[in-house]
């Protein structure tokens, strides 16, 4: 056998062990053996280096075999061996955590980000980062790195936001910016595509290969899983479902809310309903604000906003035809309204798809954008872990 083979073999036998532990309780050696057809010498080699890399610990004796003789001992996994910073720059906050290797948020810091954008955005990242540091007692020796998501097309390969209306950011060099400010590795992607990382491994879609993730706020925009893998397309704007055109006619007198938005979410968008009801009644009209007077029965929100969700209906319809998911996953501001929307759209998207689709609401709240950031980078970069 080639050392090059040899060393791979190493490697994936470690992470199957890896993983064997971390999917139970506790187990012992002899178990590990069984359940991965490996011979106990290389089991316990292997389980040695992860002992010794602090990965896994001895939890203390298991239960002696029927005939007697030495009770194993119980290995489990160490969550705590590492840590990863996960970061999400949204058009409104900027949510940042560290979270262990469980992905269990350990520390969580949020800013507005328009108050920063212009001048200090990333030397406040560095200072809420720094802060949670001091508050979990832990330094850059014990962070793996650092995943990052965007509101915009971004690059992955490059690390360049191609363009981020909310941001107003157009071919910015996000890795770059952020290598100035930790030197660590760095993994960055859209908004949107973190999320859906995020559910996949943590949320709602656990367990399910064919994700969709919508999240409705200031635009709309999607992360698609297809056989488990993250789907980017070729010019990385797969998602970006928030350019389909619901509509023929209004099609031709179509014009963007925000330079640089698509049809569907100049209707149906957080913004855009804002934008449409607050014209209609002659003053300022949350997203938010518009839901409560859709419930109070107001003329012109329940107007403005069938109009939005006929659309975004129609919209989820083709998706459901084009790749057939498990789920659909709604986030983002809008989907605090989940009644609502599910009630409005259910009806619409069976009349137009060929099967159905379950659309439910994101189980995560605030730190949602975090732990899809972590599970980007996790999924990313080179480790022993599996996501």
């Amino acid at each position: 056998m080639q050392k090059g083979n040899a060393a791979y073999i190493k490697t994936m036998n470690k992470r199957l062990i890896l993983e064997c532990i971390k999917a139970g309780d506790a187990i012992s050696r002899a178990d590990i053996s069984k359940r991965l057809s490996l011979s106990k010498p290389t089991v316990s080699t292997l389980v040695s280096q992860l002992l010794e890399d602090n990965l896994i610990y001895e939890s203390g004796s298991g239960q002696a075999a029927s005939v007697g003789g030495r009770k194993p001992v119980n290995l489990m996994f160490n969550p705590k061996q590492s840590y990863i910073i996960g970061i999400d720059i949204g058009g409104t906050n900027v949510s940042l955590g560290i979270a262990d290797l469980n992905g269990d948020v350990c520390a969580f810091r949020e800013f507005p980000t328009q108050q920063h954008l212009e001048h200090n955005l990333f030397k406040e990242i560095k200072r809420c980062v720094e802060s949670m540091k001091d508050q979990l007692g832990i330094d850059d020796s014990i962070i793996l790195g650092v995943g990052a998501g965007v509101p915009g097309v971004t690059n992955v390969a490059e690390g360049i936001v191609r363009e981020a209306p909310a941001l107003k950011w157009k071919r910015f060099p996000i890795t770059e910016r952020l290598k100035e400010i930790f030197d660590l590795p760095i993994h960055v992607d859209n908004d949107v595509n973190i999320n859906v990382l995020g559910e996949h491994w943590k949320g709602i879609g656990k367990d399910r290969s064919n994700l969709i993730y919508i999240a409705i706020g200031t635009g709309i925009g999607s992360g698609i899983m297809i056989n488990g893998n993250l789907y980017r397309g070729s010019n990385y704007s797969a998602g970006e479902i928030g350019y389909l055109v619901t509509d023929r006619v209004h099609a031709k007198e179509f014009y963007p809310v925000y330079d640089g938005y698509g049809f569907l979410e100049s209707i149906s968008s957080g913004s855009s309903i804002s934008n449409q009801l607050s014209k209609k009644m002659n003053k300022t009209v949350t997203a938010k604000e518009a839901f409560d007077l859709y419930n109070k029965k107001n003329k012109d929100a329940i107007e403005t906003i069938d109009l939005a969700l006929e659309n975004l209906a129609i919209g989820l319809a083709n998706y459901v035809s084009l790749f057939d998911p498990e789920l659909i996953i709604l986030g983002g501001g809008v989907s605090g309204s989940f009644s609502i929307i599910r009630k409005q759209i259910v009806d619409i998207m069976k009349r137009y798809t060929p099967g159905e689709c379950a659309v439910v609401q994101t189980t995560f709240g605030k730190e949602a954008g975090v732990i899809g950031a972590v599970a980007l980078f996790l999924k990313e970069h080179d480790t022993l872990f599996n996501i």
